[in-house]
């Protein structure tokens, strides 16, 4: 059997949970250590977001990323996430992005699943209806 980065996270976070805090160092250096047995260095840059994923999986929390242009989506943010707990039932982790690339609106990404409110987008379908023929009657 394959050993891949996945299987070292689900084991990390498996053994992260049953042990003290002043031991999580040796772990991580265990965890590097193993990385590199089985060839998989590359994986280490993402590592820590594989392990911090993982680790929400299994305790039930969704994370979701609100990107607007400032990085601040104001008080939109709190309504934004009640909104997906009380859907989801289930708690919600919120993290804000900066993008200057957007013009307006916000992206929203919720697990694995990515809304797209931005203005560029909504100009983007005016412009494919606009540009539709028009049936003649």
């Amino acid at each position: 059997m394959k050993v891949t980065a996945l299987m070292i996270a689900r084991a990390f976070v498996d053994s992260a949970k049953t042990l003290p805090p002043a031991e999580i160092p040796a772990l991580s250096d265990a965890v590097a250590a193993l990385l590199g047995q089985h060839g998989l260095l590359r994986e280490s840059r993402t590592f820590p977001a594989l392990v911090e994923r993982v680790w929400k999986q299994q305790e039930g929390i969704t994370s979701v990323r609100i990107t607007t242009r400032t990085g601040d989506a104001g008080p939109a943010k709190h309504e934004i996430l009640k909104i997906v707990q009380d859907s989801l039932k289930r708690t919600c982790v919120l993290e804000e992005r900066a993008d200057p690339g957007i013009l307006g609106g916000l992206e929203l990404l919720i697990g694995d699943e990515r809304f797209d409110a931005t203005l560029r987008s909504a100009l983007t379908r005016l412009s494919s209806c606009i540009t539709q023929p028009v049936p003649a009657p």
